[in-house]
């Protein structure tokens, strides 16, 4: 039944074969076996890794770059790029969303780099070419957030440091507040409130229909495979502990997954100094490519606000 079911996860747009999916998983949800063999199926791969070696670099916008290592507490080793340019006034990690890697940041980068920001970006557990079983959708990628951020304070400890996270890397960077809340500055792109709404919202867009009829089995069956429960997975009850960290939320105003009226329900949590953009055209994860000037403007604009004060005590 899991085999049959695997083949149907793509959503595809609806066509004359469509109502065999909705009567195979009718037949499933009626079956007890037939029900969690699918819930399990479905769990399995939204949990599911994204291994690739990254196919660009930042030599694509003409610049040098090194490889770097890092381990994080849990012991899964990360691969990613360190970038500097000359005379760097300020470090800036950067953190990909679900399904990707570090080349997620590759435009960011360039943006940074040219206005004279130390760049790293790593490729999360379970995704690019760093090491991990499966995903857990930023509450495990925490410890990767932990582990990079150790590794700037060690090696650049006396000058400001500031973290961009998209989407998943966005909720990772809230999971692991007790560690980011010392930075000068926190860009959070396109973060959702809550895994489980953000699930049941993707039903009939990303995700096919026939997935609601197995939502509670999924959501048991990943409880237990990523070992959290779903509740867990809300980066508002979170964010506030970014302070005294100064926040910049992003979200494009035509984004479904994290849509402006989210993005104000994360916005009422933070605590100031807090800022809260819509980038208006843009969807989930597109900021950057989508938003132009506007984007790079309340970016550059937010970090120079933020990064050369006098560095915080925490």
């Amino acid at each position: 039944m899991s085999a049959l079911f695997e083949g149907l996860l793509v959503s595809k747009p609806r066509s004359k074969t469509s109502w065999l999916k909705e009567v195979l998983a009718g037949l499933a949800a009626a079956s007890g076996v037939g029900y969690l063999a699918t819930a399990y199926t479905v769990s399995r791969w939204l949990t599911r890794t994204a291994r690739s070696k990254p196919q660009l670099t930042p030599a694509v916008h003409g610049l040098g770059w090194e490889e770097l290592e890092c381990r994080t507490a849990d012991g899964l080793g990360l691969r990613g790029w360190l970038l500097s340019p000359p005379a760097p006034r300020a470090t800036v990690a950067l953190f990909h969303g679900l399904r990707a890697n570090r080349t997620q940041a590759l435009g960011r980068i360039a943006l940074l780099a040219s206005a004279g920001y130390r760049c790293v970006a790593f490729d999360h557990r379970a995704h690019g070419e760093s090491a991990g079983r499966r995903t857990s959708f930023g509450y495990h990628e925490a410890r990767d957030v932990e582990g990079v951020l150790a590794l700037i304070r060690l090696r650049w400890p006396h000058q400001p440091q500031a973290a961009i996270g998209i989407s998943m890397g966005a909720a990772a960077l809230c999971f692991a507040a007790e560690q980011a809340r010392t930075l000068d500055a926190i860009v959070l792109e396109s973060l959702y409130h809550d895994v489980e709404s953000t699930f049941r919202n993707r039903i009939g867009s990303k995700y096919p229909s026939w997935f609601r009829r197995f939502a509670r089995g999924v959501i048991w069956v990943t409880e237990r495979r990523i070992r959290a429960r779903l509740r867990q997975l809300t980066p508002a009850d979170h964010i506030a502990r970014l302070a005294p960290a100064p926040v910049l939320l992003l979200t494009g105003t035509e984004d479904p997954h994290a849509p402006p009226r989210d993005a104000e329900r994360l916005f009422a949590h933070c605590r100031e100094p807090r800022e809260l953009v819509l980038v208006s055209g843009a969807g989930h994860t597109n900021l950057f490519e989508s938003g132009g000037e506007p984007y790079r403007e309340a970016v550059l604009g937010f970090l120079a606000r933020h990064l050369f004060r006098a560095r915080r005590v925490a």
